[in-house]
C-alpha cells in the first residue's frame, strides 16, 4: 500500500472521536489582484492532483479503522454564494477531502486536517496558485520557494515524519508547567467568527524584532491577557489562561513531508499585566517558551503526544471503540489549554508571483477551545488570525489596545464568519 494512504499519527486525531465536529477542517485564504476564472482554476486543480497524490485521496472505513483511497474524479470548483457542500460526505465533492471555492478575487481551500497541517497545505495551495497564474497568462516563475506542478513527486512528501520522533533523544524541559487551564464554555454553533489583527513589521521596535520566535513571544502575553479579562469571571482558584503553542517541527527535525508534523508546548499566563510591568511578563513568558523549544525538549513533547495517540489506538479494536478512545483523548487535550496558537512563519513567494497575491493565510477553527490563532508573516506584516465561536472580536479589540499601549502599531484588518466543513 502507498504510504500516504495510511493516516499519519497526528492525522488520526482528526479521523476518530468527534470526527463530525467542525474542528476537522481548516481553511487557506488567498487573495489575488485579479478576479478568478473558474476555467483556469479547474485546469490547475486537475494538474495538481497528479503532482500531489497525497492530497488526491478520499476516505473509506471498515469495521476497525478509517483509511485513505486514491480519487481520480474531476475536482469541483464552487462559487461562494451558491449552494455548495457543507460536509465531506457530500457527493458533490467527488470523494475528495477538500473543497475549493472562490468569490471575486478570493480563493478558499477548506481541507480535512488529517491530510496535511497548515504548513503542508499552504505548500499545495502556493503551487496551485502559481499554475493558475501561468494558465491565466501572467508572467510568473518560481525561484524554488514554490513547487512546480510539472516537478517530480518525492516519496518523502507523503511520509509520516512523526514516526521518526519516537526514537529522537528527548529530555523533559527544566521549566515544564502542567498548569490547570481555564476552559470557558463556548457557543454551540458550527459558525466561526474570524478576526484578523495586523502588525506592520517595519514599524516594530528593534527590541521586539530581536526576540526569538517573534510572533509568539510578544503576541501571546497580550492575547492571554485579553482572554483573561474576558473569562476571569468563570475562573476557579488555581486556573490559568494556557496557550497551546503548536510548533512546526520541520525547522528542528527537517522533513519534506506535507503531512501533519507538529507538537504542542504549553505557555501558562502566570504573570498578569495588571500586576507586573509588561517587560517582566514578556521575560517570564519568553523563558517559559524557550525552555521548551530546544530539540530534545521538543522531542519530549512530541513523544508525549505520540504516547497519547498510541494509547488510544491500543485500547481500541472496533471502529466504535476507536471513536470512543479518541473522543476521550480529544477531551483531555482540550482541558490542557485555553486556546491554540499556531506559528506559520514567513509566507514566501517569488517576486513575480508576490505582486499578484495580496493575502495568504490560514484560518484554524477553535476546536472547542476559547479561540484558535494562527500567526503568519506576509508582505512585511504580521497577521494574527483569531477564530472562535464566542469571543474573537472582543478579544481582538482588546489585543489591539494592549499592543498600541506598548508601542506596537496594530489594527483590525478583517472580520467575517464562515462554517467549516464537517464529517457526517
Amino acid at each position: 500500500m502507498t504510504g500516504y494512504l495510511v493516516p499519519s499519527l497526528c492525522g488520526q486525531t482528526y479521523l476518530y472521536g468527534s470526527h463530525a465536529d467542525a474542528s476537522v477542517s481548516s481553511r487557506i485564504v488567498t487573495a489575488l489582484t485579479m478576479h478568478i476564472d473558474p476555467t483556469f482554476l479547474t485546469q490547475a486543480l486537475a494538474e495538481a492532483m497528479t503532482r500531489f497524490p497525497q492530497i488526491s485521496v478520499g476516505l473509506v472505513e471498515s469495521d476497525e479503522r478509517r483509511t485513505f483511497i486514491p480519487v481520480s474524479a474531476d475536482v469541483p470548483v464552487f462559487r461562494v454564494g451558491e449552494p455548495m457542500p457543507q460536509d465531506f460526505s457530500d457527493s458533490r465533492l467527488n470523494g475528495y477531502l477538500f473543497r475549493v471555492s472562490y468569490c471575486h478575487k478570493h480563493l478558499y481551500v477548506d481541507y480535512h486536517r488529517a491530510l496535511a497541517d497548515e504548513v503542508g497545505m499552504m505548500a499545495f495551495v502556493k503551487a496551485l496558485v502559481l499554475r493558475y497564474l501561468e494558465l491565466s497568462g501572467f508572467p510568473v516563475r518560481t525561484d524554488g520557494s514554490v513547487k512546480l506542478l510539472s516537478s517530480e513527486y518525492f516519496k518523502a512528501e507523503g511520509e509520516d515524519p512523526m514516526l521518526r520522533m519516537e526514537d529522537a533523544y528527548s529530555s523533559k524541559p527544566v521549566w515544564f508547567m502542567d498548569a490547570k487551564a481555564v476552559s470557558p464554555q463556548t457557543d454551540d454553533t458550527d459558525s466561526e467568527e474570524v478576526v484578523q489583527v495586523r502588525i506592520p513589521l517595519n514599524k516594530l521596535k528593534k527590541d521586539y524584532l530581536d526576540l526569538p520566535v517573534i510572533p509568539v513571544t510578544y503576541v501571546a502575553p497580550f492575547l492571554s491577557h485579553a482572554i483573561h479579562e474576558a473569562v476571569c469571571g468563570t475562573m476557579e482558584p488555581g486556573e490559568y489562561v494556557v496557550a497551546s503553542v503548536q510548533i512546526n517541527l520541520r525547522p528542528y527535525y527537517p522533513s519534506a513531508s506535507l503531512r501533519p508534523y507538529h507538537t504542542p508546548v504549553f505557555l501558562a499566563y502566570n504573570r498578569n499585566l495588571s500586576d507586573y510591568p509588561y517587560s517582566t511578563v514578556l521575560m517570564s513568558q519568553k523563558k517559559l517558551l524557550e525552555a521548551q523549544l530546544k530539540n530534545d525538549t521538543l522531542a519530549y513533547s512530541a513523544q508525549r503526544k505520540i504516547a497519547d495517540i498510541d494509547k488510544a489506538l491500543e485500547s481500541s479494536v472496533t471502529l466504535a471503540e476507536r471513536d470512543a478512545a479518541f473522543e476521550h483523548l480529544q477531551n483531555a487535550l482540550r482541558r490542557r489549554s485555553t486556546y491554540d496558537i499556531c506559528r506559520i512563519g514567513n509566507v514566501i513567494l517569488p517576486e513575480s508571483m508576490q505582486r499578484l497575491v495580496t493575502e495568504f493565510y490560514p484560518v484554524i477553527p477553535s476546536s472547542g477551545r476559547t479561540v484558535s490563532v494562527s500567526v503568519s508573516t506576509f508582505k512585511g506584516e504580521l497577521a494574527v488570525t483569531v477564530s472562535g465561536r464566542k469571543l474573537p472580536y472582543h478579544v481582538c479589540l482588546r489585543l489591539v489596545d494592549l499592543l498600541q499601549e506598548n508601542d506596537i502599531e496594530a489594527y483590525v484588518a478583517d472580520h467575517f464568519y464562515f462554517s467549516p466543513l464537517v464529517m457526517k
